[in-house]
């Protein structure tokens, strides 16, 4: 869990006794700022928007206020949570059912890669929450398996990634659908100006709950920055993964590079494996277990692929390629330093990746930030051949200094 507040139990907030008792099986004691802050509010029968840095608990505050509203009401279908993946989707039910483990409340996802006849057949057994990407769950609309006429709550999770993923055109085909007596909430991690006007369509009377400053890193993570080569970045990461023993994730741009960083890393013999869009739900499944689970500690992965990792430990976030946005490199980051532990974030910044990093350094100040003045003693340089000479290209040795060299001095 991350940071808690000391003042405030989760009995005070109105929760009931069946929601209580599921709180206490996920291991939580008291609840976070914006749990404190969300959850009584949510209760009364607010509308509201939901600020809060990656980590500092918002599945719980959206979450145990819709069972507590749907627990010991009719069965059928009155939940529904709007995800952009599939990995966040199955996140957040899973997070569900143990909370709702009491309270006789049935969760179901609705995603896409697997066969809709599956899903389907879970959705007779059962429903009361549906979790669901945009597209799968208007093709479910479609098919008629799945009825909005009873819903009371629905909410837009990682609503900032929505809009980044293009999904406002199925958002609206959705809310159209909905009954007109809702209760809507909004949850992000940042809130960019485009998401505005997300915000003044569906929640414009909404009350606003914001921990931190917009697009704010968690204190508990140090940031590292390390001025390195693009050609010499491969090197430099496998040097770095050779002193680290815990779990570290590695983020790249690009899908064909991200396949391709983890198919290197593991033919170096290291415990690495890549997480991506292009993979299936069920190898995306299988990554994500065998990452939580400890059998693969480094894990190469996209943005949109990360949205569903949700491990407490992760020691290490690595930018091998920089985030090409300043909400991007927060959530990246975000992904260590949960739970209220110490984390640690480290760039390998290239010459052409400049720009993007001294954007990051100056919302930084005033945190744990450090550029690291000689890549070469190190991370950041590859390693010598025999005749001193760096492998990879990189300028000349003995008393001379490589570009790579060059390049963490001007950082």
């Amino acid at each position: 869990m991350p940071t808690s507040t000391n003042c405030v139990s989760f009995a005070s907030l109105g929760l009931k006794e069946p929601i209580l008792r599921g709180v206490r099986a996920a291991g939580y004691e008291t609840p976070t700022e914006i749990q404190a802050n969300a959850i009584p509010k949510i209760i009364a029968g607010a509308e509201l928007i939901g600020l809060g840095q990656t980590g500092s608990g918002k599945t719980a505050a959206f979450g145990l206020p819709m069972l507590n509203l749907l627990c010991g009401g009719p069965p059928g279908l009155r939940g529904v949570i709007i995800v952009p993946t599939r990995e966040l989707c199955v996140q957040v039910a899973e997070n569900l059912r143990v909370y709702a483990q009491h309270a006789g409340l049935h969760v179901c996802t609705a995603f896409g890669g697997v066969d809709m006849s599956i899903q389907e057949s879970a959705f007779k057994r059962g429903l009361d929450i549906v979790v669901a990407c945009p597209g799968r769950l208007i093709d479910h609309l479609e098919r008629r398996n799945i009825s909005f006429e009873h819903v009371k709550m629905v909410v837009l999770d990682e609503a900032d990634r929505m809009l980044d993923m293009g999904f406002m055109p199925q958002i609206r085909r959705i809310f159209v659908r909905l009954p007109q007596e809702r209760q809507n909430l909004l949850f992000s991690a940042t809130m960019p100006k485009e998401v505005e006007g997300l915000v003044n369509d569906f929640l414009p009377n909404a009350e606003r709950v914001q921990i931190g400053s917009r697009s704010q890193s968690a204190e508990t993570i140090s940031h590292r920055f390390v001025a390195v080569n693009a050609h010499d970045k491969q090197d430099a990461l496998e040097r770095l993964l050779q002193r680290e023993s815990g779990r570290v994730l590695i983020f790249v741009n690009k899908k064909i590079g991200c396949e391709r960083l983890g198919n290197v890393l593991k033919r170096s013999g290291m415990p690495a494996d890549s997480i991506h869009g292009d993979k299936g739900a069920e190898a995306r499944y299988g990554c994500l277990q065998a990452f939580t689970r400890g059998k693969t500690r480094f894990l190469v992965a996209t943005d949109v692929a990360a949205r569903g990792i949700d491990v407490d430990d992760i020691e290490l976030v690595v930018n091998y390629d920089f985030p090409l946005a300043l909400e991007d490199y927060i959530h990246r980051s975000g992904r260590t330093g949960r739970a209220g532990k110490s984390g640690r974030a480290l760039s390998l910044v290239a010459p052409m990746e400049k720009r993007l990093y001294l954007v990051v350094q100056a919302h930084l100040q005033g945190k744990d930030v450090s550029s690291m003045p000689s890549a070469g003693r190190g991370y950041g340089m590859p390693k010598r051949r025999e005749g001193g000479r760096p492998s990879g290209g990189g300028g000349g040795g003995g008393g001379g200094r490589s570009r790579a060299r060059h390049a963490a001095a001007s950082y």
